[in-house]
């Protein structure tokens, strides 16, 4: 830091050579004095020494207190990069931002610095927001950039995703192909990955076994492919609409919130890595499973209606298989 802002440091005034000749001029007076002037004389020069003596002591004591507010006040600068010193790749970030404020503060337009002050405080929040763990994707496929690094990452075990299907394209564009790819490779390497699909009545139909054959085959294709499969119908969580969102939760890491159009497009996409939302997608993740419907026993079900010849009511399908 300059010293224009935290000024020269001073040496102590009991140490500087002006304080230690003023001391021996005035301990020869003083002697003097003892010697040669009467006892009014003596009493009066003790008297003004003792008050140069407290005038010192006091000059001393506010000598100190300024430096300790100029030590304290170099710390509080230095809070930050300290903070930062051994993340190095952030401390770099920091200093090329730091390098970039000082470049914005010789720009003399008032607009340009009126427009940067409003940047500036929404690139603040942001990275509030990121420090707390949370990080937002608006009106972009981009988030499947993170989402993928997450499947990939070697440390992770289980990966439990709820898919809220609204339409029969549901993640069967280029961009969801590719994140069903990520899902099966993360399948063979081991991770236990589980799904539950909540499908409305248009795609799974009352007194249907299985849903719509658009949306059968990409739930068959996760079956056969290493992906714990269950179904929900959205009728029967109506009463807890909580429950309808679509939200993944990668091991005890992090937890991602998935909002959509009716045509299956990402209107927001939210990832939480703190503990408490965490926790959250779990007792949410236990409360949908009482819903849920395992699909390999519906396809037992279904393959014991065709040796029979007969169809089940829908109602009790648990309790049949």
């Amino acid at each position: 830091m300059s010293e224009e802002l935290f000024g020269t440091p001073q040496r102590s005034v009991l140490l500087s050579f002006k304080f230690v000749g003023i001391s021996v001029v005035g301990s020869l007076a003083m002697s003097l004095v003892c010697i040669f002037a009467p006892l009014p004389a003596q009493i009066g020069a003790l008297g003004a020494s003792l008050s140069i003596l407290s005038g010192l002591f006091v000059s001393y004591i506010e000598q100190e207190a300024e430096r300790e507010h100029r030590q304290a006040t170099l710390l509080e600068k230095l809070k930050i990069p300290l903070a930062l010193a051994p993340e190095h790749e952030l401390f770099e970030k920091y200093d090329e931002f730091s390098a970039a404020l000082s470049d914005l503060a010789k720009q003399i337009d008032p607009v340009l610095r009126q427009y940067a002050l409003l940047k500036l405080a929404s690139i603040t929040e942001e990275v509030r927001s990121l420090a707390s763990g949370r990080v937002v994707f608006s009106s972009t496929e981009t988030w499947r950039t993170v989402y993928e690094d997450l499947l990939h990452s070697p440390a992770l075990k289980t990966y439990k995703s709820v898919a809220w299907v609204k339409s029969r394209g549901y993640w069967q564009d280029q961009p969801g192909r590719q994140s069903m790819r990520v899902n099966f490779e993360a399948a063979q390497r081991g991770v236990a990955i589980e799904r539950i699909i909540v499908l409305g009545s248009s795609l799974w139909g009352p007194g249907e076994i299985l849903p719509v054959p658009e949306v059968r085959r990409w739930i068959e294709e996760q079956h056969e492919r290493g992906v714990k499969v269950s179904l929900v119908r959205e009728s029967e969580v109506g009463g807890e609409a909580d429950l309808l969102c679509d939200f993944g939760i990668y091991g005890d890491r992090a937890t991602g919130i998935q909002e959509l159009d009716e045509q299956s497009r990402t209107l927001r996409f939210i990832l939480l890595f703190d503990k408490p939302n965490i926790k959250l997608a779990h007792d949410r993740w236990a409360r949908l499973s009482l819903y849920a419907t395992s699909y390999a026993d519906l396809l037992t079900l279904k393959r014991r209606q065709e040796r029979q010849g007969r169809t089940f009511p829908q109602r009790g399908v648990k309790n049949v298989a």
